[in-house]
Parts: structure tokens; C-alpha cells; sequence
């Protein structure tokens, strides 16, 4: 029975990982009603998904209040044009192969890549790491072609 029931874990993991779009350049379009459905002013832009962990050494945890805190004194102001924040569940092998499973914060960015961007997400990284002793931050970079 429990050869059976790995084989079935393992078929459904498998599944899943094909769920998931093959293509990484991913099309955004917003529409306001007064829009032709014509892409009036498509750009090429940078997509950034930050994934920050909320769970600190010895069991505490980023309260509601640090991140805040954290998002309108680091983030927001070197992303005033805007950002998204989402609240999500993930999991992860850490340095030591401990399964990790914690409440995370993914900030979404959009932007004309450059130099500057980049060392600025790095900052938020290195500042969020440092300040909450994280071992990491996930970045996943994507571009996408954007429409208004």
C-alpha cells in the first residue's frame, strides 16, 4: 500500500511541474473601456517576483507591522510607479536540507530594466536578509510585454 500511494505522490508531483506555462515571456495587458482592443502602446518591459519568507530564526516571525514597515520605508520608495504585494504559503530545503514551510510576501515589480534597477532590488534583498536574518529572498526575473 505505500509503494502504491509513493508511486501516486510521485505521478502527481510530476503532473504538476507540466502544469505550469512553458513560455516565459509573458504577455500583461490593462484595458480601460475608452481602449481599442488595438495595442496601442506595447513595451518590452523587466518583471521581478521577490518572495520574502517570514519566518525568522528560533521560530519568530516578521510580524504584519515589521513588514510593513519594511515595504514603505525600503521598498516603496525606491518603487514609487508602483508594486503589487501578495501573501502566500511556500516551502524550501534550506543550507542544512531542512524542509522549511512558511507564510511569505511576494512583491511583484514591473520596470524598464537598467543598471540602477537592478542594484536597487539588490538593496531591498540584502537589507531584508540582514535585517530579518534570512538566509534568502527568491528573485525570479521574467520580461514581459506590457500594454495599456
Amino acid at each position: 500500500m505505500a509503494i502504491l500511494q509513493n508511486s501516486l505522490n510521485s505521478l502527481i508531483l510530476t503532473g504538476l511541474l507540466f502544469i505550469g506555462p512553458a513560455d516565459t515571456n509573458t504577455f500583461v495587458r490593462a484595458q480601460s473601456p475608452q481602449t481599442s482592443t488595438f495595442y496601442s502602446s506595447e513595451r518590452i518591459l523587466t518583471k521581478d517576483e521577490l518572495y520574502f519568507g517570514l519566518s525568522k530564526p528560533g521560530g519568530k516571525m516578521v510580524s504584519e507591522v515589521e513588514w510593513q514597515l519594511f515595504l514603505n520605508r525600503v521598498i516603496t520608495p525606491r518603487f514609487q510607479e508602483g508594486l503589487t504585494v501578495m501573501d502566500a504559503y511556500g516551502q524550501y530545503l534550506n543550507s542544512s536540507g531542512k524542509l522549511t514551510r512558511e507564510k511569505t510576501k511576494v512583491v511583484i515589480l514591473i520596470y524598464e530594466n537598467s543598471s540602477n534597477r537592478n542594484q536597487m532590488i539588490e538593496e531591498v534583498i540584502a537589507s531584508y536578509k540582514q535585517k530579518f536574518q534570512q538566509e534568502s529572498v527568491l528573485r525570479v526575473n521574467t520580461n514581459v510585454r506590457l500594454s495599456f
